[in-house]
């Protein structure tokens, strides 16, 4: 979230959210709701607390990229960023996460953190650091790369924006996360404060698991691809994109998308069969002043327009909780495989009304390799 933006949205905090309308011909879309179906196990967990400093002379209160650990921090972390001995409890061992539902709450509540309380999930980033990263592996290149090196691990198998989109392995068949008794999990998170006191919060995240399943694991992809997940985008329309390419054959089975404000959509392309796996697609309130500022491109993956939703499918986080701001990016389910070898493509459209030095479009698929 830029600076620029978070000035309108402290006012409106006491102001209703009036703006121009929602494009025209912008499509309707219902995000899902969490129901992990019968015999799924549901297990909540807790990470925190985490106190995020008050705006202080009009700049807003942050902790930006700090990393949490369950242990003590390596000292050499502090190169990269921020680092916090946290307890990061796992919801089972053994098992297959099928479900994550994400939530920011104030400590010790289940009052959610949002921008109508006047704080932010602006993303937060689960890692195991007992696997490699399948697209950022250790070494000496980029941040994550580095943070690997140092840990021993670095796999990001989740993540989540303030529109804390729900991910559900269990409408995709028996499928699921494996957690390994042992699994050393951390957080990788970035959260602000538009109020003048300082809040305390806690992670809150609900997941449904099984004792067996189909194994998929996470393949994560974005615009800046071992860094920071952002790049600087130009006023009016942009469409940026990576390349990656497939180190071994397999079949997405899900993946789901995250960018800012005045985004449009965050797309999945396979570029050498020139199929789109997948179009994620940003949902914004009626009358919300963050929508695009003008069109997408129209065309395949590139939707013209982003979602109008009015309901949220998390079930504690209602849409007036967002204030107008991105609410929801429609995930997919693709069933789709692709091959050794083929160049996989991530894009990010947005329609910026002013230049922006820190737009993210990140995905995270889960692949049932072959």
């Amino acid at each position: 979230m830029r600076n620029r933006t978070l000035v309108v949205l402290v006012s409106a905090l006491l102001l209703v959210v009036m703006s121009a309308p929602v494009r025209a011909g912008a499509a309707s879309y219902e995000p899902p709701a969490w129901n992990p179906p019968a015999g799924q196990n549901v297990t909540t967990v807790r990470w925190g607390p985490i106190t995020i400093p008050a705006m202080s002379g009009g700049k807003v209160g942050e902790i930006k990229n700090e990393i949490a650990l369950d242990g003590n921090c390596n000292p050499l972390i502090g190169i990269i960023t921020s680092c916090r001995s946290m307890k990061i409890a796992k919801p089972c061992e053994n098992c297959y996460i099928t479900g994550i539902m994400p939530d920011l709450v104030f400590a010790g509540t289940n009052t959610g953190v949002n921008m109508d309380t006047g704080g932010m999930l602006h993303h937060a980033v689960n890692v195991n650091f007992s696997r490699w990263d399948a697209t950022c592996p250790p070494g000496l290149g980029d941040s994550i790369n580095r943070l690997g090196l140092l840990q021993g691990g670095n796999e990001r198998f989740f993540a989540a924006g303030n529109e804390r989109t729900l991910n559900t392995l269990y409408t995709t068949g028996n499928n699921g996360y494996y957690v390994k008794a042992g699994d050393k999990w951390g957080l990788i998170y970035d959260l602000m404060n538009m109020t003048e006191r300082p809040i305390t919060v806690e992670f809150k995240y609900t997941f449904s698991w099984v004792p067996n399943a189909t194994r998929v694991d996470p393949v994560w992809l974005d615009i800046d691809q071992c860094g920071d997940s952002e790049r600087s985008i130009p006023a009016g329309y942009s469409d940026s994109h990576w390349t990656t390419i497939a180190a071994r054959a397999g079949t997405l089975v899900a993946v789901g998308g995250h960018a800012h404000d005045h985004s449009i959509s965050v797309s999945l392309e396979n570029a050498t069969k020139n199929r789109y796996f997948c179009t994620s697609v940003a949902g914004y309130a009626p009358d919300s002043m963050d929508v695009p500022a003008g069109p997408g491109a129209g065309t395949d993956g590139h939707p013209a327009s982003a979602n109008t939703v009015t309901t949220d499918g998390h079930p504690n986080a209602p849409l007036m909780a967002y204030m107008g701001s991105v609410s929801d990016f429609s995930p997919c389910e693709p069933d789709l495989s692709f091959s050794l070898g083929d160049r996989i493509r991530v894009h990010t459209q947005y329609n910026e009304p002013a230049a922006y030095d820190s737009a993210m479009g990140i995905m995270v698929a889960f692949v049932r390799w072959r």
